[in-house]
């Protein structure tokens, strides 16, 4: 599945689909789409650093669910640094391999593997969510167990995208960085992107999604005995508040991930030429970077302590602003 050119075996003949070509774009598209990435790009790398920066400064924020969110950061960030400033000069140069071979195995895998943990991570939050709020008596997930989670979903992430890493070569006739897939080609090409539907995209969420709908019905259920309590009321509202942002995040990423899935199965599954599908896969590459960038504003609206530290950091900037001001005018009065 790759993020660049897709290449379908039909019953009687090859056909090859460019997505990446940009002859005749209109130079007004062509700014529009660098201004967009440019803005994503800064968007999810201030961002997603901010993040990790504050996690790791405050100790007050090392919890497991902080943990998760560094974890997620982590993979949004990397997505964010191997997909646009590597991916623009393919398709610029009409897709033509421009760096050297062994980065073709490494390059769109990796992508994949930082999608595979990012689901995995929003499963993982999910989990802990549900055992936290809906079996508050039973063991739960302390920080050890949170870390040796993380390191299991990349371990997780680089298995299954393993085969993507054996198929991929540069063909020598074209310099396009290609599935080479063993006979029968387009059988598996087929059952491959289906794989990754499912593990990178329906089950995970609906596992999510699932442990969502028997959170909301626990909070609605014990609403009453939590007005009851003088101090249930007060961790139950914090309760709710990270549920919320923890839904708002799984649903950006499932309604941004999903163009993706839909344009790369029906590229495979296609047996007819696809003159729109350059404008497809431009657009659901978009929303997946889009996604990288979103979430760390998603933190910080929807979490007061993200909130705190990020006002903290401009008041900080807005004072050494002024105190360099006030220098550079008691150096020009001098």
């Amino acid at each position: 599945m790759n993020t660049t050119t897709a290449k379908m075996q039909g019953s009687n003949q090859t056909l090859k689909i460019e997505l990446c070509s940009n002859t005749g774009e209109h130079e007004a598209i062509t700014i529009l789409k660098y201004v967009i990435l440019s803005a994503i790009f800064i968007t999810s790398l201030c961002g997603n650093c901010f993040v990790c920066w504050v996690v790791w400064k405050r100790l007050r924020m090392r919890t497991v669910m902080n943990f998760y969110l560094v974890n997620l950061a982590v993979a949004d960030l990397a997505f964010t640094v191997i997909c646009i400033p590597f991916d623009i000069p393919v398709q610029e140069n009409s897709c033509v391999w421009p760096y050297f071979a062994a980065l073709c195995k490494a390059l769109f895998p990796l992508q994949t593997m930082c999608a595979y943990a990012s689901v995995f991570t929003l499963t993982a939050i999910g989990f802990s969510r549900y055992r936290a709020i809906v079996h508050p008596l039973k063991p739960q997930m302390g920080l050890a167990a949170t870390k040796r989670s993380i390191v299991a979903i990349w371990i997780i992430s680089f298995v299954l995208v393993l085969p993507y890493v054996l198929v991929l070569q540069v063909d020598l006739e074209t310099g396009h960085c290609a599935e080479s897939w063993p006979e029968p080609k387009d059988t598996y090409s087929r059952v491959y992107s289906v794989t990754i539907f499912i593990t990178e995209y329906a089950v995970p969420l609906t596992v999510v999604f699932g442990s969502y709908v028997k959170i909301c019905a626990e909070l609605r259920k014990n609403g009453a005995s939590r007005e009851d309590s003088p101090t249930q009321p007060y961790h139950a509202h914090d309760a709710e508040k990270v549920l919320k942002m923890s839904i708002v995040v799984t649903m950006v990423f499932a309604l941004c991930s999903l163009p993706n899935h839909i344009v790369w199965l029906a590229l495979d599954f296609s047996e007819n030429n696809c003159p729109q599908c350059n404008t497809w896969v431009i657009v659901a590459n978009t929303f997946v970077f889009v996604n990288s960038a979103a979430d760390p504003v998603v933190y910080t609206i929807f979490n007061e302590k993200y909130r705190e530290e990020f006002k903290r950091v401009i008041r900080r900037v807005k004072r050494r602003k002024t105190t360099r001001e006030r220098h550079g005018t008691i150096l020009e009065l001098l």
